[in-house]
């Protein structure tokens, strides 16, 4: 598909996305944040406002992982409430959506990259998750010539995502078009929400995902399984997407017992390395609350140890502790924590293109 016949298609999807997210019928009133976190979560995002950077971007601590970060604080600030036109953090976000479409590489066929050395080896978690920001935040935009501009970023971006995807089904830290044709849970799940975010599906990827997780409970992935806590939450929060929860004879039930056993709470979670999993996890358990009847993990009893621990735990300037030595995939340190953490105590809002009660499917 050639880029001019792509970016007509990826308007439209984009345009019907917004209609829907419009018009969507919604029975159940969405609820506000708790009124007892609600100081908790304007002192984080107000550290999130100090530390952007006057070009638009956030990063990690010595300047690692800026496209990731910047996506994942800039869809922080977009869970508020602001848009790239209204609200407290509007300029934050237009300055973002304007540093990462700078960031949209010619070279490189429309990749997302800061490059900074961070990156060079994981750049697909950071292209991902821009193209999530980017696609919510022109939902927004209402300037024609910001519109056009996004869309073609936007379009060339979700080319690239197509194209980077293995032989074996899934994505990869880096890109098979340069040359890495390997895959991975992680990777793969944040390619599946860029997707979801324009309305494109991505059933075979959800069914490589299952795949793959099934290789541990078969013993096919020896040694330490420290990652699949994450990968786990991962894929479960990718069964919900813009249009139907997906429940597939279930495995749903199947990863929660799992993930409400092993993933930490309370003063279990440490710092720097539990972000990313509960980013996905409290995702998963949110959409699960809404569209199962009896769910296995509830959000109220979920959002009530989680909560209340990062209350007590919030740094006074308004973030949470990063130790220096705790290493996170795609980023470090107390702007990611924060705007992960944010994230997590703003879904209440139900601001998220992807949090939302759908028909349900098993599949």
């Amino acid at each position: 598909m050639n880029t001019k016949i792509l970016f007509l298609v990826l308007t439209g999807c984009l345009l019907s996305l917004a209609a829907w997210l419009v018009h969507v019928p919604n029975p159940v009133q969405a609820d506000e944040v708790p009124e007892k976190y609600r100081d908790t979560v304007t002192k984080g995002l107000e550290y999130l406002d100090k530390n952007q950077f006057a070009d638009g971007h956030w990063e990690g601590d010595d300047g690692k992982h800026p496209v990731a970060v910047t996506a994942l604080t800039g869809m922080a600030l977009l869970m508020e409430g602001s848009t790239v036109h209204k609200g407290k953090y509007s300029a934050n976000i237009r300055k973002a959506v304007d540093w990462l479409m700078t960031r949209s590489q010619a070279a490189r066929d429309g990749l997302i990259f800061s490059g900074h050395p961070s990156e060079t080896d994981r750049y697909m978690y950071g292209h991902g998750l821009a193209v999530q920001f980017l696609a919510w935040a022109y939902l927004a935009e209402n300037d024609k010539a910001r519109r056009e501009k996004l869309t073609d970023v936007v379009a060339k971006a979700v080319k690239y995502i197509d194209n980077a995807r293995s032989t074996q089904g899934g994505w990869y830290r880096t890109s098979k078009v340069e040359g890495h044709d390997f895959d991975e849970i992680l990777a793969t799940a944040i390619q599946i929400q860029a997707m979801y975010m324009v309305r494109e599906h991505a059933t075979d990827a959800q069914e490589y995902v299952k795949v793959s997780l099934e290789k541990y409970e078969k013993g096919a992935k020896p040694g330490p399984n420290r990652s699949r806590p994450a990968e786990t939450a991962a894929a479960l929060a990718c069964r919900s997407n813009p249009l139907t929860f997906l429940d597939q004879h279930g495995v749903c039930t199947t990863w929660f017992t799992y993930c409400r056993t092993e993933i930490p709470m309370g003063r279990n979670i440490q710092f720097g390395r539990d972000e990313l999993t509960h980013y996905y996890y409290a995702q998963a358990v949110y959409n699960h609350t809404l569209n199962v009847p009896t769910p296995v993990v509830a959000w109220s009893d979920y959002r009530t140890a989680l909560f209340d621990h990062l209350q007590s735990t919030q740094n006074k300037d308004g973030s949470w502790p990063a130790p220096a030595e705790a290493q996170c995939g795609i980023g470090v340190g107390p702007v990611y924590g924060t705007a992960v953490w944010c994230t997590i105590l703003q879904l209440d809002k139900r601001n998220h293109p992807l949090t939302r009660e759908r028909e349900r499917r098993t599949r």
